[in-house]
């Protein structure tokens, strides 16, 4: 291999790069310092992020443009490929749900999932929760299912976050508990509580 004059510090600095450990920094997981634009625009720095993972599935930029702007005025919890079903978390069922701030385990929200939740980054990126939806996570919950829960199941779709202007890609595990809301602690009871940074 031969290597250009001046070419050997940016080889160590590769190399260092290469050698760095802990979780690696994707471009969706680094937020923009602005969103020019708007996220709501194909330029910004989302819009051109979900454009190079998701264009090839259109069959041509005007589907895809539609696509786009139906992801950032919508904001469904499932992603436009797929229709969530409904079913029942029978009694014993576990699952995890993201809290913070002042909401307290006996207030759960309408969304868990059965992926196991190490990190605020796996809240806003792997189950696409938008800051201005929940802007701030700090505990993680494991409830267990002491009454059958009505829900709704499937992969949780991409968010667009205007506030962080970032690119939420989702994909983990998600249900959506169809009970009255404010009801849904009736039906559980609390496992576990633990922080996350």
């Amino acid at each position: 291999m031969k290597i250009a004059k001046g070419g050997a510090p940016l080889l160590l600095l590769l190399a260092a790069a290469c050698a760095r450990t802990g979780p690696v920094q994707t471009a969706a997981a680094v937020p923009a310092p602005s969103c020019g634009k708007g996220a709501d625009s194909l330029d910004s720095p989302p819009g051109k992020i979900w454009w190079d993972a998701n264009r090839w599935r259109y069959a041509d930029d005007e589907a895809a443009t539609k696509a786009y702007a139906l992801l950032v005025g919508g904001a469904s919890p499932w992603p436009d490929w797929y229709s969530a079903y409904d079913s029942t978390l029978p009694a014993g069922t576990r699952f995890q749900m993201a809290i913070g701030g002042t909401q307290t385990p006996e207030m759960p929200g309408s969304f868990g999932t059965f992926d196991r939740i190490s990190s605020v980054e796996d809240v806003r990126e792997r189950l696409a929760v938008r800051d201005d939806w929940k802007p701030q996570v700090d505990r993680v919950v494991t409830y267990e299912v002491v009454t059958p829960v009505p829900v709704r199941i499937g992969p949780i779709g991409p968010q667009i976050d205007p506030k962080s202007c970032r690119y939420l890609a989702g994909r983990w595990s998600q249900f959506q508990a169809m009970v009255p809301r404010g009801t849904l602690f009736s039906h559980l009871k609390v496992v576990d509580i633990r922080p996350i940074r």
